[in-house]
């Protein structure tokens, strides 16, 4: 698909980070997209830009509730895209929500973890099913699927467990490339692609705690306190005097960084995505780091969690502890 102009997205996560950015740049190409988030805010401030970016006359984005591991509500999603779109068509399916979460078998609540695999694993197979019924009656098609480097390397370095996330990944990366089998006997008009960002500058850092909250705001809860501290302590730091507000810095420090400090820009992400779309490439690597990444392990797979070779990760890619996606 050369050319976006005139046709249909949809892009889920689009109230932030790359889901933003893809929605803006799809726009800004011709293309209506409907998008969903658990925001409403995040998705007012997506329209918002969109709207300041002046994109070519007829194209309409629409914004959309929907949390993508509960299928009622994607269905809910596809059935509102199709009404207020006018169409029983689609040609573009940006799985892309996730967050981050429920790292421990151990240490995290069973809760956590399964609420995690849920979004990044579910959201992806659940949005597959919903829209693939419009997508078969499109002329074109392309499938995309957000994985991570985590798809392929299933760490954070040796001092942190992460484990819902990474499993969650590693299932996206493995049903994508399952799918292009599917889909070339029995859809060959529809494409897919597995997306395998590095650190993105986005805010998954800041969303993936409000949404285990349930809440839309930056407030810390006792309960919050309280978990970060047994967080903060499991890497050797004593936590004892460490006060509410203290905690609430620390949060808002690591988002910064995690947003500021990152090597791509979520708008530079979403155009490696979709010049991959263009190029038909099923597979699309987003950052130098990713790239790096996937070098290091290809080439030392039975090293590749040990402390050496995180730090030689660490010192090809210019990472820090925790700089993923």
């Amino acid at each position: 698909m050369k050319d976006f102009t005139g046709r249909f997205a949809v892009v889920t996560g689009g109230g932030t980070g790359m889901g933003r950015e893809l929605v803006r740049q799809l726009a800004a190409e011709g293309c209506s997209v409907a998008t969903c988030d658990v925001s409403q805010k995040n998705l007012a401030e997506t329209v918002a830009l969109v709207e300041a970016d002046r994109s070519p006359q007829g194209v309409q984005v629409t914004t959309h509730i929907a949390d993508v591991s509960d299928e009622a509500q994607l269905i809910r999603f596809r059935d509102e895209f199709q009404a207020q779109h006018h169409t029983d068509k689609l040609h573009l399916l940006f799985n892309n929500a996730g967050i981050g979460g429920g790292g421990s078998l151990f240490n995290d609540s069973r809760e956590d973890w399964e609420r995690t695999f849920n979004v990044d694993w579910g959201g992806v197979y659940l949005g597959v099913r919903t829209f693939l019924p419009l997508m078969q009656a499109a002329d074109e098609g392309h499938i995309v699927n957000t994985s991570s480097v985590n798809g392929f390397w299933a760490s954070l370095g040796p001092h942190f467990s992460h484990t819902a996330y990474a499993a969650a990944k590693f299932a996206v990366k493995g049903f994508t490339e399952a799918l292009m089998t599917d889909l070339n006997l029995n859809a060959p008009h529809i494409k897919c692609s597995l997306v395998m960002p590095g650190h993105i500058g986005t805010s998954i850092v800041a969303n993936s705690r409000k949404v285990m909250a349930g809440r839309d705001d930056d407030a810390l809860t006792d309960e919050d306190v309280a978990r970060a501290k047994q967080r903060i302590a499991r890497m050797g730091v004593d936590t004892s005097a460490l006060t509410a507000e203290q905690v609430q810095a620390l949060f808002a420090e690591q988002h910064r960084r995690f947003l500021e400090e990152a090597p791509t820009t979520a708008a530079q992400a979403a155009k490696i995505i979709l010049d991959g779309v263009k190029a038909e490439r099923w597979r699309i690597l987003v950052g130098d780091d990713a790239q790096i990444m996937d070098r290091l392990v290809r080439e030392d797979p039975e090293a590749a969690y040990t402390p050496e070779f995180f730090e030689r990760l660490a010192e090809a890619t210019g990472w820090k502890l925790g700089g993923l996606r």
